[in-house]
């Protein structure tokens, strides 16, 4: 990973036993929201690096072979490109072949989901 990976906050979510790895994108919106959606796309790559790569691990031992959650929170009055970003990029990286192979062979995640707060019940602030 060549980038500098932000998480917001990782805490463990023993409810639904899983370790979440949360990314904050805050507002306001710009009107073109399409460098932001590139940025927030980098972030959630690297996300997924974090989870797959062990460095979850490395810092948080107990999450090895456990159930990840990447979710990202918006804030702000997102506009509707990026929930629908959201939803599009999840197809993508579900249905990508290397990621699957990725997954399939991972010692240090069982399954890794990507959602939005919304989708968790959290409701977004202004």
């Amino acid at each position: 990973m060549n980038r500098k990976a932000t998480i917001d906050l990782i805490t463990e979510d023993s409810a639904n036993h899983e370790f979440v790895l949360y990314v904050v994108e805050d507002g306001p919106w710009p009107e073109g929201v399409r460098e932001r959606l590139e940025r927030l796309q980098e972030r959630l790559y690297d996300a997924i690096d974090i989870a797959l790569d062990g460095h979850l691990v490395t810092k948080f031992p107990r999450s090895k072979g456990m159930n990840v959650r990447i979710q990202i929170d918006l804030h702000g009055q997102p506009p509707r490109e990026v929930p629908d970003f959201v939803m599009r990029f999840r197809e993508h990286v579900l249905n990508d072949a290397v990621f699957r192979g990725r997954m399939k062979q991972n010692r240090y995640v069982h399954h890794l989901r990507i959602v939005t707060g919304s989708e968790m019940g959290r409701k977004s602030s202004s």
